[in-house]
């Protein structure tokens, strides 16, 4: 009896829609979401310098403050540029390679800026990576891991309920905390 051709032929085009959805399904599903690089007012953290960065706060209308410059860190009023906070510390290295950024927003009773600020990052960088604490009440803390040797951490003390967003590039970090050790081991201080 001769076998029928036309049937696996006309099954192909199915198959084929069978496996392209696979195939989709298989490369949506390996696809993970990379969440943006860090920065600050339009500068990459991974390459900012105290100089690039520092001219992209003044524009930004951010002041020094008084005494607000430092060897390892600028302090800077926020004038409103993120809301509810107040102060931007950032530190660099003694070449002035960027290494940490911390905005501090205070409170004294409400415990809502750490809510905010974690819908804020979240919204940016997707879920933290760990979360501790509860953001109603008490200690909490997030945490994100990012490519690029970057994390940010959105935390608040207790009893104090100020709440802080640092985002600091762990490598740069090594090698400024290095840095103080030298100065600190050969300042003759004691």
């Amino acid at each position: 009896m001769a076998q029928d051709l036309t049937g696996p032929l006309r099954a192909r085009p199915w198959g084929l829609t069978l496996g392209a959805a696979v195939l989709y399904m298989f490369v949506v599903g390996a696809a993970r979401f990379v969440p943006p690089r860090p920065s600050l007012f339009g500068v990459l953290l991974q390459t900012a310098t105290r100089a690039t960065l520092g001219r992209a706060l003044l524009r930004a209308h951010l002041t020094l403050a008084r005494h607000g410059r430092h060897r390892w860190y600028n302090l800077y009023d926020v004038n409103g540029a993120l809301k509810h906070a107040r102060k931007l510390a950032v530190s660099y290295t003694s070449g002035g390679r960027f290494v940490k950024a911390v905005y501090t927003f205070p409170s004294f009773v409400s415990t809502r800026h750490f809510s905010e600020v974690l819908k804020m990052v979240t919204a940016k960088y997707g879920p933290p990576t760990h979360m501790s604490g509860q953001a109603s009440i008490g200690r909490a803390r997030a945490h994100w891991n990012l490519p690029y040797g970057f994390e940010i951490i959105v935390k608040r003390r207790w009893p104090n309920p100020t709440t802080y967003l640092v985002i600091e590039n762990r490598l740069t970090l090594t090698r400024m905390k290095a840095e103080q050790r030298h100065v600190m081991a050969h300042s003759g201080a004691f």
